[in-house]
C-alpha cells in the first residue's frame, strides 16, 4: 500500500510572522509539514545564524534529521529523502552583507551540507511587511508582550466566503508579480502538495 500521509516539508522560518503564516497554510490545507523556529518564533533566525542552525542536531546529519521526523518518505534502499520532499528556509534579508544575500538566494551557503538538494530558499526583500505591502495584501501588525509585533495576513479577504485554498491561490497570485520575494514558490508547493 502506497503511504500518502507522509511529512512532504521541513520549514525554517525568520521569525513569529512567518511562523504563524506557514502555520496557517499548514492547518487551511491540512497538509503534513513541521515548523521550525527558534523559541516558538520569539527569536529571529537570520541569514547570519543559519549555519548554526543547520549545524544544530536535528540538521546537522541526515541520520539526526530522519530520528527527529520519522514520517519522512525515504527512498527505497532507505538511504536518502525522497525527491520530492523540500526543506524551505523563509528569511528576511534586510539583517545580512550583500554577499550574504546573494549566497542564500543562490544556494552556495548550502552547498557543504548533506542537506543542500532538498533547500530551498525563499528570500524576502527586505522583509516580510514590504513585500506584502508591496503586493497590496491587506495584514495587521499585532503587539505581543515579548516581541513588538508580527503580522497576521489571514484571511486574505474576510469579506467573502472563499474556501481557503482560493484565498492561497490569491495570496500566490499575488507574491508571482513580486520580484523582491519567491515566497509563491512555497505557496505552490503547499498547494501542489494537498492530498
Amino acid at each position: 500500500m502506497k503511504q500518502l500521509n507522509y511529512t512532504k516539508a521541513v520549514v525554517i522560518v525568520h521569525g513569529k510572522s512567518e511562523m504563524q503564516i506557514c502555520q496557517y497554510i499548514k492547518n487551511k490545507l491540512r497538509l503534513k509539514m513541521e515548523i521550525y523556529s527558534d523559541k516558538n518564533g520569539e527569536k529571529a533566525i537570520q541569514i547570519t545564524s543559519l549555519k548554526n542552525t543547520l549545524n544544530n542536531k536535528i540538521f546537522k546529519s541526515f541520520k539526526n534529521f530522519i530520528k527527529t521526523y520519522e514520517d519522512i518518505k525515504l527512498t527505497d534502499d532507505g538511504k536518502s529523502i525522497d525527491a520530492n520532499f523540500k526543506i524551505f528556509i523563509i528569511m528576511d534579508t534586510d539583517d545580512c552583507s550583500e554577499k550574504q544575500k546573494k549566497d542564500f538566494i543562490s544556494c552556495e551557503m548550502f552547498k557543504e551540507h548533506w542537506a543542500y538538494k532538498y533547500i530551498v530558499p525563499i528570500y524576502n526583500i527586505p522583509e516580510l511587511e514590504s513585500v506584502l505591502e508591496m503586493a497590496n495584501i491587506p495584514f495587521k501588525k499585532l503587539g505581543d508582550k515579548r516581541k513588538a509585533e508580527y503580522v497576521k495576513i489571514f484571511p486574505t479577504d474576510p469579506k467573502y466566503k472563499k474556501s481557503d485554498e482560493i484565498q492561497i491561490q490569491e495570496l500566490l497570485n499575488k507574491l508571482k508579480k513580486q520580484q523582491n520575494t519567491n515566497l509563491n514558490e512555497f505557496l505552490e508547493f503547499c498547494l501542489k502538495s494537498v492530498l
